[in-house]
């Protein structure tokens, strides 16, 4: 080195040659793997750490890594398939049903990899260390899966599966082991892990990374922590991230997987949850063709569910009318094959308004109904047509409010007039009669100009038009009491003719017959029977020219008809003639009988009535009022105790009702089997305490 100075890296170096790196590469290797042992050495000599999550997750990070590869190399194989030469023949089965199956294996054998005993004994090192932080146990256990879980879910929102998927994959030991240990641990504590598990999962979607580990979890929460689930804070923290990842097609479906998980079982929880919060980001956001079919196949199998169920289910006026706009509205944001399915389930959505209670729920309905008549289209119209129509028909109070709804909507109101006159057959058998004709009254009364107003709209003449056609077609109640008057007077004079016919002994000499013999002598009836006698005769001669199998068919049916009637005529005439032929002895018979009857009746009553019979009956209810005096002597000797005993039962089932209602009602919810334990136990209960009355009463009569 020379006594000069030098800049640092501008010195020079001579190269060396090929033989002399590798030389020098064989001489520091063995230095490097010293120096490396020697400090492992060091390290290792300090106190034995204590086994954790951590020191697993050490110990098999080359495992780790291996299954990695293999789930790497198994996801390629599903997702790109290789590329030869020749081509292969086609395998049976969809692609999609393909990857299904391959992507479920994949998970079932990384899950068969988790050894439940190895992690219990995890777990239970972790609860003594910290007994009294329970947010540390589902620490472990979110790294224990997020370690033995590596596979990417190929569709975040896992439409290909069952709705169990991927829970239903773990071992049924498993499963019991995770539920009681969320069980364990206090509401608070479950909350703010299902809101970070949530966190975690929308983070790991948008990354591309794994979030199986996550759903896991999430469903076994859903399954054993339902109030956990259905809390205030999960709820609106699930809804911020599904406002916020509106944009992100991937992380919103995750997050709306996760939405539709809350409801579980109950159908109607199902149908609110969304229309409370999937129904609006089909409102308000231009959102990607993913989250709408996914919203729309939630909504599919929600109401195919309800279907199958035969369960009544009850939708508000708010939720079925957000859904009805967003079905004919022009400017939405809807693809149109989701537009189109929304319309054919438009009936299904109806059908939840308007079954439950229609005699009073459809007048919250018809209001908005009416409204929306104006500017809309063809469609739209029809099918509003057509549920004002129906509320009309099933509810009579949608009457009183059309009638005060008229004046501010005319228009609105004339175009449901002329609906109602076009179908008039079908409303008049359908609709409520009373409320039909007071409305068209009030209707004509309302629309009828003044004296010192010649002048109306056009809209206001055609609602008149239809209003007075209407009333008119109903008819006056006046109809009903003339045909009863014309059927009485029918009655009348045939009961006379009869008479008239008995008391001369045949119709000829009768009253009836001359007058009928002088009506057929007079002059303008004896014209009017040759004039249709010649006409009838040419007609019987044109027919039999032209037509006369048609005559024969019409003779034949004339003399069938005239003899059947000739049968009848002699029938009631026999009857008639034998009745008053035998009148006195038909009224002997029936005194007779009368006789008879009495006779027996009168018999029966001496049989039931003898001396024994009646000192019998004496003696019994002396013997029970005497029973009645000694238990109402009883009750008034013990009425304080009694009083006493009833305050103390009555305080008692109070607290037992309120505990009953805090476990049953409150604490878990309420569902359709628990129902049915109920009302069995309840029956059980009436049974035993109907017998143990009974008993104690038939005692205590044999006692005395």
């Amino acid at each position: 080195m020379s006594g000069k100075w030098e800049v640092a890296g501008k010195s020079k170096k001579v190269p060396l040659s090929k033989k002399a790196v590798k030389k020098q590469k064989k001489e520091i290797q063995p230095a490097q793997v010293e120096e490396e042992t020697v400090d492992n050495f060091a390290i290792s000599n300090p106190l034995k750490e204590h086994r954790n999550i951590y020191t697993l997750m050490k110990d098999d990070t080359s495992d780790q890594e291996q299954d990695r590869k293999q789930s790497e190399n198994k996801e390629n194989l599903i997702t790109k398939p290789r590329i030869s030469g020749k081509p292969k023949p086609k395998k049976k089965g969809s692609p999609v049903a393909q990857v299904k199956r391959a992507e479920r294996e994949v998970l079932m054998e990384q899950l068969e990899e988790i050894d439940i005993s190895d992690m219990k004994s995890l777990i239970g090192d972790v609860k003594k260390r910290f007994p009294n932080h329970p947010r540390v146990w589902l620490k472990d256990v979110q790294s224990y899966f997020h370690m033995k879980v590596t596979l990417r879910e190929s569709d975040p929102g896992l439409m290909m599966y069952e709705s169990a998927y991927p829970f239903n994959m773990l071992s049924s030991e498993l499963q019991d082991f995770l539920s009681k240990l969320f069980k364990e641990i206090p509401d608070a504590v479950m909350i703010g892990f299902y809101s970070e598990l949530l966190d975690s999962l929308a983070r790991d979607v948008r990354n591309g990374a794994c979030g199986y580990h996550h759903r896991i979890l999430l469903q076994c929460m859903s399954h054993n922590c339902p109030k956990t689930v259905h809390s205030k804070e999960v709820t609106n923290k699930l809804q911020s991230l599904i406002t916020d990842s509106v944009a992100r097609t991937k992380e919103c479906v995750a997050l709306l997987w996760c939405l539709q998980m809350i409801p579980r079982n109950k159908l109607d929880t199902k149908l609110k949850v969304w229309f409370t919060c999937m129904l609006p980001i089909l409102q308000t956001r231009k959102t990607e063709r993913p989250v709408q079919d996914y919203i729309l196949k939630c909504l599919e199998n929600v109401v195919s569910e309800i279907s199958d169920s035969k369960e009544t289910i009850e939708l508000g006026p708010s939720d079925f009318f957000g859904y009805f706009d967003l079905v004919f509205s022009p400017n939405s944001n809807l693809f149109s094959h989701v537009q189109v399915v929304l319309m054919e389930l438009l009936e299904e959505i109806k059908y939840f308004a308007f079954s439950s209670n229609s005699e009073k729920r459809l007048r919250s309905f018809f209001p908005s109904l009416l409204i929306r008549l104006q500017h809309c289209s063809a469609k739209q119209k029809t099918v509003v047509l057509k549920y004002l129509l129906e509320c009309l028909q099933q509810d009579a109070q949608c009457w009183l409010l059309w009638q005060q709804m008229f004046g501010k909507h005319l228009n609105n109101s004339v175009t449901l007039l002329e609906h109602i006159h076009d179908n008039w057959n079908i409303v008049i058998k359908t609709a409520n009669k009373a409320a039909l004709k007071q409305t068209l009254n009030y209707l004509v009364l309302t629309l009828t100009p003044t004296s010192g107003k010649t002048k109306i709209k056009e809209n206001q003449r055609r609602a008149l038009e239809l209003c007075s056609d209407m009333n008119h077609a109903i008819g006056s109640p006046l109809k009903g009491a003339l045909k009863l008057a014309l059927l009485v007077m029918l009655v009348v004079s045939a009961a006379y003719i009869l008479h008239d016919v008995k008391e001369f002994g045949s119709f000829q000499a009768s009253r009836t017959g001359r007058i009928y013999s002088s009506f057929l002598q007079h002059e303008s009836v004896v014209q009017l029977y040759d004039t249709a006698k010649v006409y009838g005769a040419a007609v019987h001669k044109y027919g039999m020219t032209h037509v006369p199998l048609l005559m024969e068919y019409i003779y034949t049916v004339c003399n069938s008809v005239c003899s059947t009637l000739a049968l009848l005529a002699v029938f009631v005439q026999t009857n008639v003639n034998y009745l008053i032929e035998n009148k006195d002895e038909i009224a002997q018979q029936m005194k007779a009988a009368a006789v008879d009857a009495g006779e027996r009746g009168y018999g029966l009553i001496k049989s039931l009535t003898t001396p024994e019979n009646m000192e019998w009956a004496e003696t019994t209810a002396l013997k029970y009022m005497e029973l009645c005096r000694d238990y109402w002597s009883w009750a008034l000797e013990n009425m304080v105790q009694a009083a006493a005993a009833g305050q103390a039962s009555a305080v008692a089932l109070y607290g037992s009702v309120q505990e009953f209602v805090i476990n049953n009602f409150i604490n878990e919810p309420v569902t359709l089997d628990r129902l049915k334990e109920w009302v069995l136990t309840f029956s059980t209960f009436v049974q035993e305490t109907a017998v143990h009355f009974y008993n104690t009463a038939l005692n205590a009569t044999l006692a005395n």
